[in-house]
């Protein structure tokens, strides 16, 4: 299942400035320069490295390698970033990249905090092209609050070549409003794109609705050697819909959908107290596994989408679902859940930094009810009510309560989970999971358990005893914890994962296939 900061939008981590090279003037973090510098023309396409240097060490932890680019803190159009490296002091950040010739670039940095937690000041932009000359026109606007109540002020402006609802965006060239919402976009190649705007409301460094971040989006508009003027984007509450919405949004594009097909899993996160949420997830693969697919429904529409190899070797486990569940059951499932404790498991707003509630239907041996299942022949409904923090890769769960639901019924067969705050049902041992998927490529979920709090060490070794990661080091909470390994950079092969908390020592392998 997608964690919530690559729910929807989750990779439209932009954060955009004006046209012209802007740096914060108020106390706080600063970029001092670039290389190369803003405004540069007739950069190499050979160039393999941009940096940017601030005015205090930072904190490294910000910026982690993801999908070609940065997950957090970066907003830029570069083709592919590779490597992030930094200086000895940490005041200067490198980025080894990928460029094409005769092409525009930019690049934001819109968030980042220095070694003694002081934020960047304001969002910091810088532009070069590996042309003789940057395009001459622009696209000028307004950002409207709608009915979303956010103010404009400060919103993030993109153009992307491709409309929000085929998936990621894939960037152009942005901008950032005004106090009133006016935006002026630079350097706007020809062509046809789609207008966005965002907000990050929560301060977290990426625009993920489900946290309470703020989207908006406007009709395509066509450049052609002239400006564009007018143009207007509309913030959009992005409410949480039905179960039965989402199945008749699929059933609605079912003659889209790639054939032989077999369902495999239904996931949701963000659910709310009526049962509704702003995201579900549909998980395919053909019969003889041949091919997978995903059908994302949230409030943008309806986008089938490929599997990686990591989430294909997660679904394939998982027993073919075949006739849905009944929609009252699935209803009457979370309604119980609700009112036997999830309710009260509620005291603070749902955010992935603090709260969520994750839906999931099928059979859930491999999606985070192992522990609570019997009989794997079985579908199941279930529900997770957990607290936790996403540090970059790793996901630290303080404290959760999961429910375990009869597919046909929708009645509560078991409720197990440990609770925020130091209530009882901690762990009662120290104890380290199979990770999950596995075989994996390339990424895989490690879950360990503590029953108080502990130093903690979790390390991946390759069969020669080398290291090869380190996923914690330092004091974790009591609790259940998860932490994603990404292997995209090792061999296939076998490796070991050890936990090393309080006086416990314990080791398991896993499979790496490429």
């Amino acid at each position: 299942m997608k964690s919530v900061t690559i729910a929807i939008l989750c990779l439209l981590v932009v954060g955009l400035s004006s046209a012209q090279h802007t740096q914060g003037t108020s106390a706080g973090l600063t970029v001092v320069s670039t290389v190369p510098a803003n405004g540069t023309m007739n950069v190499s396409p050979s160039t393999t490295t941009f940096s940017l240097t601030f005015s205090d060490p930072i904190d490294t932890t910000i910026f982690v390698l993801q999908n070609d680019g940065p997950s957090a803190g970066f907003f830029t159009s570069l083709d592919t970033v590779s490597a992030i490296t930094y200086s000895a002091d940490h005041k200067t950040v490198n980025l080894q990249v990928r460029l094409s010739a005769g092409k525009p670039y930019f690049v934001c940095l819109y968030y980042a905090k220095s070694a003694s937690a002081v934020q960047l000041s304001t969002p910091y932009v810088f532009y070069f092209t590996t042309g003789a000359s940057f395009p001459a026109f622009s696209v000028s606007g307004s950002v409207l609050s709608g009915s979303s109540g956010v103010a404009t002020a400060g919103s993030l402006v993109v153009l992307s070549y491709t409309p929000v609802s085929q998936g990621n965006p894939v960037f152009a060239m942005g901008a950032i409003a005004d106090v009133a919402g006016n935006f002026t976009i630079p350097y706007v190649p020809n062509g046809t794109f789609y207008p966005i705007a965002a907000k990050d409301v929560t301060n977290r460094g990426q625009i993920d609705p489900n946290t309470g971040d703020i989207v908006g989006t406007a009709p395509a508009i066509v450049m052609n050697n002239a400006n564009l003027t007018g143009v207007a984007i509309t913030f959009q509450s992005l409410l949480p819909f039905s179960f039965k919405d989402a199945v008749d949004s699929v059933n609605a594009h079912v003659a889209e959908l790639p054939i032989p097909r077999v369902l495999r899993a239904i996931q949701a996160s963000s659910v709310d107290s009526t049962g509704k949420a702003p995201y579900w997830e549909f998980d395919f693969t053909g019969a003889d596994l041949s091919h997978s697919f995903t059908v994302d429904v949230e409030a943008f529409g309806v986008r089938v989408r490929t599997m990686d190899a990591g989430q294909y070797n997660w679904v394939v486990q998982a027993k073919p679902i075949g006739i849905l569940p009944d929609v009252a059951v699935v209803d009457t499932f979370l309604a119980r859940a609700e009112r036997q404790g999830g309710k009260a498991y509620r005291p603070v707003p749902m955010t992935w930094n603090g709260f969520d509630v994750r839906a999931s239907i099928g059979g859930l041996a491999n999606f985070g009810f192992n522990d609570m299942i019997s009989d794997t022949s079985k579908l199941y409904l279930g529900v997770t009510y957990l607290y936790g923090v996403q540090n970059q890769n790793q996901q630290i769960i303080y404290g959760q309560r999961r429910f375990l639901g009869d597919y046909n019924t929708g009645s509560i067969l078991v409720t197990t989970g440990v609770s925020p705050a130091g209530e009882k049902g901690l762990p009662a041992r120290y104890s380290l999971e199979q990770n999950y998927p596995n075989p994996f490529n390339p990424a895989t979920k490690i879950e360990f358990s503590l029953p108080a709090t502990s130093s903690v060490q979790l390390r991946v070794y390759n069969m020669l005893g080398q290291e090869v990661a380190t996923l914690v080091n330092g004091t974790v909470t009591a609790g259940r914890h998860t932490v994603n390994f990404d292997g995209s950079h090792l061999a296939s092969g076998i490796y070991i994962y050890r936990l090393i908390a309080g006086t416990s020592l314990n080791t398991m392998k896993m499979v790496l296939v490429k």
